[in-house]
């Protein structure tokens, strides 16, 4: 009767150490993802920043009569970092994606 009464504690004393676990490796994962999410919001809003700068250039250029707005040099500087930060925005939402995935 005694090693029943202890195996079922050892059993339940398991489960509650794998539910500890459990939560652990879970709240960490979610503080990782909440981190990258927030990441990839701060590189949103400076491609927003990046966005209103390039609008402004275009509204000085065209005051000032200039046609090939485009191959203005900083225009040009600001959609190649817009590029670059489209695709780490992307890398980081990636990552927690697959953070977010529980393992099988």
């Amino acid at each position: 009767m005694i090693d029943r009464i202890r195996r079922s504690l050892n059993t339940g004393l398991d489960r509650v150490k794998w539910f500890a676990t459990f939560l652990a490796e879970r709240t960490k994962a979610e503080t990782s993802i909440a981190k990258l999410l927030y990441q990839s919001s701060k590189l949103e809003d400076r491609i927003d920043d990046l966005y209103r700068d390039i609008g402004r250039r275009v509204m000085e250029l065209n005051e000032k009569g200039e046609k090939s707005v485009l191959k203005d040099f900083v225009v040009q500087q600001a959609l190649g970092e817009i590029k670059h930060m489209r695709e780490a925005s992307d890398e980081f939402r990636n990552q927690a994606r697959d953070l977010s995935k529980l393992p099988e």
